[in-house]
């Protein structure tokens, strides 16, 4: 590659100096090899930079030099970035604002690898907003494992929920992790900083040995320490997708609760997630802005525009204020979320489609079967809102099938999997029709605009109805059907991006009793002690089906007794057969399979293992024959 060049990025020229640099010295990681990293997850990247002030970490000599932090935009940046004056009780800051792919590469050609922002983003007039997004940023203490952080993030998940957040994961590229929630209006900094405190204390009361909320740094050793500090107005955080300035160039990479769940977690470097990235697998978990207005990088089209979200909550929570005349329930789908541009011109039969995910991504060229505008749409054009769902052979959506699908890009690829795995586009709002914005119209409104769209059963786009208008004959449908619950929608709410209580998701958690067959060790805190439990149910032929683990939920008080019981139940042989996955089984200890327990999980996948099973407690009532009657 030449040493110096002038590009032209999104119709900006911006000089690149001194590309063969090495960066990181331990890697050999090259100036141009950096600059084509924030090129590859710019569409990533940069919804979470955009709206934000910027401030960057630098390393002009490369990460074996001494770094240092620049808020101000300085005389050598162009004029085309923008920048916000912000006005500080002892200074005045010229920060920039990072919405370009330009700007991102320009001031990565500085040498900046860092790039560290608020939970806020500006307003209109250049003041700061409430927060759109609370995060709590997980940092092991010394001796403590990356896995022993993620034990507490799924903690941190559950308590989020509990308070009606979605928790979003991210390997933080440096020790922890950080778990970002999306917030729709109503949370300013401070009770951010509340509410991720209160958790911190909780976590610390009902662990004190492994966790602790206190800003001290010395009583963090062998603890995670949960800081909930992050929210405060003036503190920043590293974005998501950026470098960081470590000997090896690891990133902030989002990550799946699955990975959390599973033991071996480490940070990745930056050319595994541009494999994810190219796999189509690194936005699934990306923290989404909520702003209702958040900057966008295309105006008037699905890449702008940030989806409406819905929080969580619990049929318990949300039954006393389910009434039909207020509320009405979709099922909810286990697919991919999608906005869906389209145009079609009667006269000349042609027609223009283009879906984006929730995060911007262009998810068009994945999904070929779904570009043929259906006929009740001939001579429209508008924007959709819906689900890409694939069905399994029982007729019941399967993510299994839809995760076939994801990263296919290559037009041959695609239409072979369109063959084997065909999607369906299941519309459920509009959001502009003919020209005409329906935002803020009602949902009811909105909802008969939708109906009076002439969708057929054989199209692969579809309206699907609604469910029943009783949440309890609702939630047993969905069962029934084998969807992931109901989302409850307000008959009288307009359409506004990011999270909203206006729509709430009621996931089904299912409670199943499973017998132990084993138990692996954990680290840190836990070292030599119990890590997590491997979990089975009787097969009828003698060994159990193996379900997977679970470590989430299990306190000291239960760890001692499960302690106490393996010491009569060890057991040299493996009570699952050959069904264990050998990465579970090679530090595994066996046990007799005599003890029951309950745990709580969302699904089944479709290998049989339990999705995001929380450690209930023993059933001594309960004997192992009674589990297999069950299941």
């Amino acid at each position: 590659m030449e040493h110096d060049v002038e590009v032209v990025v999104e119709g900006r020229r911006v000089s690149l100096t001194n590309l063969d640099k090495v960066l990181y010295p331990e890697a050999g990681t090259t100036k141009a090899e950096v600059l084509q990293y924030f090129t590859t997850v710019g569409p990533l990247m940069l919804p979470l930079l955009a709206g934000r002030p910027v401030t960057r970490k630098r390393w002009p000599d490369g990460t074996s030099a001494t770094p240092f932090f620049q808020k101000n935009v300085d005389s050598a940046t162009p004029s085309w970035v923008p920048r916000t004056v912000m006005r500080h009780s002892s200074k005045t800051i010229t920060y920039p604002v990072v919405d370009s792919l330009a700007a991102l590469v320009y001031f990565a050609q500085s040498g900046s690898l860092e790039f560290h922002v608020p939970q806020w983003r500006f307003d209109a007039a250049g003041q700061p907003r409430d927060p759109d997004r609370l995060v709590i940023d997980l940092d092991p203490g010394p001796g403590v494992s990356l896995d022993e952080c993620a034990e507490v993030a799924l903690r941190v998940r559950d308590r989020l929920g509990s308070r009606g957040l979605d928790a979003l994961p991210v390997t933080s590229g440096s020790k922890g992790i950080h778990l970002y929630a999306g917030l729709g209006r109503g949370w300013p900094a401070t009770r951010c900083v509340e509410v991720a405190k209160q958790i911190a204390v909780e976590l610390e009361r009902e662990t004190p040995k492994s966790v602790t909320a206190t800003m001290t740094r010395s009583e963090r050793a062998g603890k995670v320490f949960v800081d909930w500090s992050q929210n405060s107005a003036s503190k920043t955080t590293v974005s998501p997708y950026s470098l960081r300035g470590t000997a090896l160039p690891t990133v902030a990479a989002p990550r799946t609760w699955d990975e959390l769940a599973r033991t071996g977690l480490r940070q990745l470097d930056f050319r595994e997630l541009l494999e994810r990235v190219e796999a189509g697998e690194a936005d699934a978990t990306v923290p989404q802005p909520s702003a209702p207005d958040a900057p966008v990088r295309r105006r008037g089209s699905a890449a702008d525009a940030a989806p409406m979200l819905a929080s969580a909550t619990t049929p318990e929570e949300f039954g006393p204020r389910a009434d039909p005349d207020q509320w009405a329930f979709e099922f909810k789908l286990d697919g991919i979320r999608a906005l869906v541009e389209f145009d079609h011109d009667t006269r000349s039969g042609g027609s223009t489609v283009r879906l984006v995910s929730r995060n911007g991504v262009d998810l068009t060229p994945g999904y070929p079967e779904l570009l043929a505008v259906p006929e009740g749409l001939h001579g429209h054009s508008g924007m959709l809102d819906g689900e890409i769902v694939a069905f399994g052979d029982d007729g019941a959506p399967s993510f299994g099938h839809l995760q076939r699908r994801m990263g296919l890009t290559k037009p041959g690829e695609a239409r072979a999997a369109a063959q084997r795995d065909p999607v369906v586009l299941l519309v459920f709002d509009v959001l502009q029709l003919d020209g005409t914005s329906l935002r803020a119209k009602t949902y009811r409104d909105r909802r008969t605009v939708l109906d009076a769209i002439r969708l057929g059963a054989g199209d692969r786009w579809r309206v699907p109805p609604l469910a029943p208008p009783d949440l309890g004959e609702a939630l047993a449908s969905s069962r029934e059907q084998r969807m992931e619950g109901v989302v409850a929608k307000r008959w009288d709410s307009t359409y506004r991006s990011g999270r909203s209580p206006s729509w709430l998701k009621l996931k089904h958690v299912h409670e199943r009793e499973v017998v132990i067959g084993g138990w692996q060790p954990g680290e840190g805190g836990r070292s030599g002690g119990i890590g997590s439990l491997l979990l089975g149910v009787p097969d009828g032929a003698g060994a159990l089906r193996y379900l997977g683990r679970v470590g989430s939920g299990l306190t000291g008080a239960a760890l001692a007794r499960l302690t106490e019981a393996f010491g009569e139940l060890a057991s040299p042989a493996s009570p699952f057969g050959s069904s264990v996955p050998a990465a579970d089984a090679r530090t595994a200890h066996w046990v007799r399979p005599e003890l029951v327990a309950e745990v709580r999980y969302s699904e089944l996948t479709e290998d049989g293992r339990l999705r995001h099973p929380v450690w209930r407690g023993l059933r001594p009532d309960k004997s192992p024959d009674e589990v297999a009657e069950q299941w």
